[in-house]
């Protein structure tokens, strides 16, 4: 249980971290610019874990070492959520080139958290409980709050 909640704070304080460093190099190279040279940078410095986790685990065990059927997926799956991550991150950093980083992550990541629960109960079959309604609603009420004289809000 420790481990986890120290990999849960690793999480959190690497979400927190990284709009401030995609602000700070947005501001040096531009959002279309590094759209793409992160997703690049991303795709060398994994090379060499694939390799590790391949030579020590082989394929998914689900593929029965299929090779075709997993590069298979691999395709299809990684050209799908490529296109929604790019898409996704170059309006991100178009806002992040635009506004302070303090103005666009709470409300990107608030409205992350309410399509994320949208999403999972229409694609994946998630239910929806009425403690997820009161907490998604709690969300955007503190967005609103807080950002209601910026947003010209009420």
């Amino acid at each position: 249980m420790m481990n986890d909640l120290f990999i849960f704070a690793l999480n959190g304080g690497g979400w927190a971290l990284k709009p401030i460093l995609e602000k700070i190099s947005v501001d040096k190279l531009g959002h279309y610019y590094f759209s793409f040279l992160r997703y690049f940078i991303s795709g060398i410095i994994a090379i060499p874990f694939l390799i590790y986790h391949y030579y020590f685990n082989g394929f998914p065990k689900v593929y029965k070492n299929d090779a075709k059927l997993f590069f298979k997926d691999v395709v299809i799956w990684g050209t799908i959520v490529s296109v929604v991550a790019i898409a996704a991150i170059m309006a991100n950093y178009y806002l992040l080139e635009k506004y302070d980083s303090s103005f666009v992550t709470p409300i990107a990541e608030a409205i992350l958290l309410i399509f994320n629960a949208l999403f999972s109960v229409w694609i994946l079959g998630e239910k929806f409980t009425t403690d997820m309604g009161i907490g998604l609603g709690c969300i955007i009420l503190g967005i609103l709050f807080i950002y209601r004289g910026k947003l010209n809000l009420f």
